[in-house]
């Protein structure tokens, strides 16, 4: 960077604002210091020069308004448009290029409609004073003035800034520039922006230069959030000055009240309620609660405790979280409606933006940063509020609060300079620019919007030509400074798309670009979640017992990991909100339940009125705690009477050609199964139902769709339930087990013809008999599971309503497989005690199979985005899982 040290006393220095720090770096390390001269940016001097303050942005756009409303009778083409902010932003920028180009609105064309519409709108709003009008009357005083002890540092320029430079120069100014050093040049390419910082950084270090030595020029700021990581990883220390503005909290905040004034809906409160407006303990209660249910916010909430009515359906767990929930959120709810009342119907718009600010100052806390934006905010309402008559005026000034950003600020300089490609670099021995490609270099903008290029054409303004040759020269300047310099761009992005290097760069060039000299070391890093086996028994075991359902080692199966942290660690799953599907197979559950211990055998044959009774008082339950799902309850009223009424159809037609008895419904067991000498594991569970003949059981289990037993899942123990029920139900009950099936609850969709097409000779049409249907709904509502037992006719004489059994030639019904309890028994106690010696030893590696992720509340913690991991056999099979002289006929 330039030597400062020999500016004079009383000196004015002019340069850009992210230049300003690494100045006054450089000016604290001479003699004087800072002492006696004053920083300026060009705009900044501008306005310096001027007695009066410049125009909010806000108020002139709001005063562009209220002329084109005057004016939007007559206009045709943009009457729709000429009230949006960004057309009145369109507007001011040409009306600023009009007045600092010294352009008259007489040469405005109006060969065209449009352009005449224009014209007529610009002539409007031309007598409301913008930036451009000090802009003028500072570039006039300037002009009589002696500009001697004015620095300018030769920075990037616009055609306007540099006009103004041209000026001061004239005057006397001095233009501090650097000598075009003869440098050493060189071109790169790499495979994608990450590789291409990647090999900048490497180079770095490799070449052993000096952080402070080295300045990089971004063509795409999207290298920033990467050139950050990397350069953190390398530990090269480095000063981002590339101007970033984020979006602001209270600005957020400013927008989510307004809007809620605007239109008072839930959707509107709870994104209010969600932003941090408000600092009541029970708030996460208050949102809950008002995801479920549609409430008047301004009324009590109270209705869940005073329920009459209980239900089989919901969970008395879950109905006493509701009522906990619903304490809760109506003691947020009288702190919070007080706050927000001024806000529904307030005297005077006055009273409503103090009510809005005030509610931001009291969410505001101790952050600095956003206490300055909140000064903004206040600003911009102050500056606008004489303009603000009708609701349509604080939509407008929504647009208007979005531009209000928090800019980030440095707090240390250090290392390598950061900057972006308009923005410039400072001088040093290294240079880097990067992402030279077609798209981001020389990154010209032209004309855009209504006012563009074509436009500009008309006028007496610099031709894109010229100000694309001037925008060439300041980039030239930039990259003439450093005695090394090198060039880079990436091949292509991450989806595969291929990028080029700028033209401008290849002709800079004699030879095309090298590959960037990266060297990769990636280690494929395993992490292998252990705990000790001391730490598994104090988690899993308590009373010498490994206590859990079948379904929990399933879990355990499936993934370790979400086994450890619900049944280890003992983290719940959050209480799913609001109504469940789940609730619709809990209620066919329940139905088939109490009609087989009501009914026995002839269930089947219950009247619709008796099934209507019980889902009227279930869905009544239902109605009284999910008060503002009336409509939805009462259509699911309907489609679960017509669903039911389909399946005991269905259901009749196999109980007519079944032997088998309803026995017990919800059967609750224990079993133990020995792992070491001091720790069992205790299975816990309930049987759907149990259907007995003389002393043969048959174990139905209830599914809300089709599923079936596969030999592959058994033994992989991602298929243990309907197998140990087997097992325990035969050492409980002494009996013999016919088999265990999954009953699917689900009516399926038929593909049904109205008749079969014979093209031969004569042609002849069958229309399909009503017979041929019923076979088919039979066919695909079979019920699927393995059978142990031979005379498999008591189950269904017909061989049609059990997957795998049918009539063979001989008219003899037949299971295709028959399968071993006692070898089943043998390998499922090996299976099991091999999972809990595991969970003894501590392994909870995240390895989830297919499709364990997809419902699993918890990946949000183990984040696992991998393959899924296959799960194989965890014992080795053989015959002895048929009985023998049984599948003759399979």
């Amino acid at each position: 960077m330039l030597d400062f040290s020999s500016l004079p006393m009383g000196a004015t220095l002019l340069a850009p604002a992210h230049l300003h720090p690494l100045i006054r770096q450089k000016l604290l390390q001479t003699t004087h210091g800072l002492l006696g001269l004053r920083l300026y940016t060009l705009n900044g001097y501008l306005s310096a020069q001027s007695l009066e303050d410049a125009p909010s942005e806000a108020s002139i756009l709001f005063a562009y308004r209220e002329r084109i409303k005057q004016l939007s009778s007559s206009l045709h083409i943009y009457q729709e448009a000429a009230l949006t902010s960004v057309f009145l932003k369109e507007c001011m920028q040409c009306l600023d290029d009009l007045k600092i180009w010294q352009i008259p609105l007489s040469v405005l064309s109006e060969q065209e409609e449009a352009h005449a519409e224009r014209k007529t709108i610009l002539t409007a709003l031309y007598p409301i004073e913008t930036q451009g009008d000090l802009i003028v009357k500072a570039i006039r005083e300037i002009a009589h003035k002696d500009a001697h002890m004015i620095y300018i540092y030769d920075a990037f320029f616009t055609p306007q800034q540099q006009q103004l430079v041209n000026l001061l120069v004239r005057q006397g100014a001095t233009l501090l520039q650097d000598e075009e050093i003869p440098h050493e040049r060189k071109f790169y390419h790499a495979v994608n922006k990450r590789q291409e910082i990647e090999g900048c950084a490497q180079y770095i270090l490799r070449h052993e230069m000096k952080a402070e030595d080295v300045a990089i020029t971004l063509a795409d700021t999207s290298y920033i959030p990467l050139l950050e990581q990397i350069f953190t990883r390398y530990h090269i220390p480095y000063t981002n000055l590339v101007a970033s503005a984020a979006s602001s909290i209270i600005v957020k905040r400013a927008h989510m009240l307004l809007n809620y004034y605007l239109q008072p809906t839930q959707e509107h409160l709870l994104a209010c309620l969600d932003c941090g407006i408000f600092h009541e303990e029970t708030l996460s209660s208050l949102l809950q609660y008002l995801q479920i249910y549609q409430k008047d916010f301004f009324q009590p909430f109270d209705h869940l405790q005073t329920l009459s009515t209980t239900s089989h359906i919901l969970n008395e767990t879950d109905v006493a979280k509701l009522k906990e929930i619903e304490e809760r959120a109506e003691i947020a709810r009288q702190h919070i409606a007080e706050q927000l009342r001024p806000l529904m119907h307030p005297a005077s718009y006055e009273e409503m933006l103090l009510t809005v600010l005030k509610l931001l100052k009291n969410s505001l806390g101790n952050d600095m940063q956003q206490s300055a934006v909140l000064q903004d905010v206040m600003n911009v309402i102050n500056e606008v509020y004489p303009y603000i008559k009708e609701k349509d005026d604080i939509t407008f000034l929504l647009q208007l609060l979005a531009d209000i950003t928090v800019h980030s600020t440095i707090h240390q300089l250090q290392g390598v300079s950061v900057t972006s490609l308009k923005q410039g670099s400072c001088t040093r021995k290294h240079h880097f620019l990067l992402g030279a490609t077609q798209n981001q270099y020389p990154a010209f903008m032209a004309k855009r919007g209504i006012f563009d290029e074509h436009y500009y054409e008309t006028l007496p303004y610099p031709s894109m030509e010229h100000r694309y040759q001037l925008h060439l020269k300041q980039l030239r300047k930039l990259l003439n400074r450093s005695q090394h310099l090198y060039i880079s761009y990436p091949l292509g992005t991450y989806e595969g798309k291929s990028l080029e290097a700028a033209l401008e760069i290849e002709q800079m060039f004699d030879e095309r670009a090298k590959p960037y000299p990266l060297q990769e070391m990636y280690e494929k890093a395993d992490i292998a979640l252990t705990i000790t086996s001391q730490t598994a028994h104090a988690l899993f075991v308590r009373n010498q017992q490994i206590k859990g359902s079948i379904s929990s080692i399933e879990r355990y199966v499936k993934c370790p990991f979400s086994y450890f942290l619900r049944y280890g660690l003992g983290i719940r799953e959050p209480m799913k909100l609001g109504f469940a599907d789940s609730y619709m197979g809990t209620l066919s559950h329940y139905l088939l339940e109490t009609l087989t211990k009501q009914q026995g055998k002839a269930y089947t044959s219950v009247c619709e009125t008796t099934l209507t009774a019980l889902i009227d008082k279930e869905i009544d339950a239902l109605q009284e705690v999910f008060s503002d799902m009336r409509t939805r309850l009462q259509i699911l009223r309907i489609r679960i009477e017509s669903s039911m009424m389909q399946t005991l159809r269905r259901l009749a037609s196999f109980e007519e050609h079944s032997h088998f008895q309803p026995w017990q419904q919800e059967r609750e067991f224990q079993y133990e199964i020995p792992v070491t000498s001091d720790v069992t594991l205790a299975l816990h569970g309930f049987i759907d139902r149990l259907d007995v003949y003389d002393d043969i059981l048959c174990i139905l289990d209830y599914k809300s769709s089709a599923k079936t037993l596969s030999e592959t899942k058994v033994f992989a123990a991602m298929q243990l339930q309907l197998l140990t029920y087997s097992i325990v139900m035969a050492k409980l009950e002494q009996k013999e087990i016919m088999g265990a099936y999954y009953l699917s609850l689900k009516n399926e969709n038929i593909p049904h013809l109205a008749g079969k097409l014979s093209r031969r000779k004569p042609v002849t049409y069958t229309p399909i008999e009503q017979a041929d249907l019923q076979d088919a709904i039979i066919k695909t509502h079979r019920i699927h599971g393995w059978t142990m037992y031979p005379n498999v006719s008591l189950l269904d004489d017909e061989g049609t309503h059990v997957s795998g059994v049918r009539c063979n030639k001989d008219q003899l019904i037949k299971a295709s497989k028959l399968y071993d309890l006692h070898s089943i028994e043998r390998w499922f106690t090996s299976i099991y005690q091999q999972l809990a010696k595991r969970m003894l030893d501590g392994d909870i590696v995240i390895e989830p199979s297919e499709d364990a992720c997809l419902y699993c509340d918890f990946h949000a913690i183990c984040r696992f985005h991998g393959m899924p991991f296959e799960r194989k056999a965890m014992v080795e099979t053989d015959d002895s899982l048929y009985r023998k002289g049984e599948d003759e006929d399979a």
